[in-house]
């Protein structure tokens, strides 16, 4: 049975939740590209994928410690995103708090494929793609992947918002129904 949200319906189904719009928003995700450059990680703290809530909190996920995935699956990973070059990974992602504190799984079905990212050594951050905060969330990002469920919540001018400051931004959209990654366009 789907967890109820009170006027939302299913806690899990993607949606644009309400978000606080802080004036100071280039802080905030200058703060979480910092974590996800990897600033406080160490050995025994290893590198953490940051999710920047609705209400602009940095929740920090750690990813598993150095060594501990098996091969099989860094090689995959490997293949999207080659650890050779280092990447800055902006993502857009169901992020309401409720649902990724319940189960962050649940509502980013492909965590495992971005902390995957960040365990090889790639810079990774997700939030909702709101488009008061669009600009800041893909500011500096080498690459943009979006939750295929996200993208009818964007503004209808989101891509464009999403690369004004880089136009050779790489955009990606999450398949939810094939797991798969397609070029956006």
């Amino acid at each position: 049975m789907a967890e109820q949200q009170p006027g939302h319906g299913d806690l899990f189904e993607p949606r644009m939740p309400e978000v606080e719009t802080p004036p100071n928003i280039e802080n905030v995700f200058a703060e979480a590209r910092k974590v996800a450059y990897g600033a406080n990680a160490t050995e025994r703290d290893p590198r953490q994928v940051v999710v920047v809530t609705p209400g602009r909190m940095l929740m920090l996920q750690p990813c598993p410690p150095p060594g501990s995935m098996p091969k099989s699956a860094v090689s995959q990973i490997e293949k999207l995103a080659s650890p050779k070059v280092k990447r800055k990974i902006a993502v857009i992602g169901y992020t309401e708090l409720r649902a990724v504190t319940s189960d962050l799984g649940r509502a980013i079905p492909f965590f495992g494929l971005l902390s995957g990212m960040a365990y090889i050594g790639h810079s990774v951050w997700v939030f909702e793609g709101h488009q008061s905060a669009l600009a800041a969330g893909c500011h500096d990002a080498d690459l943009l992947i979006v939750d295929s469920a996200m993208v009818p919540h964007l503004a209808p001018d989101w891509q464009k918002m999403a690369s004004a400051e880089k136009p050779a931004l790489q955009i990606y959209v999450h398949d939810r129904a094939t797991h798969g990654l397609r070029r956006a366009g």
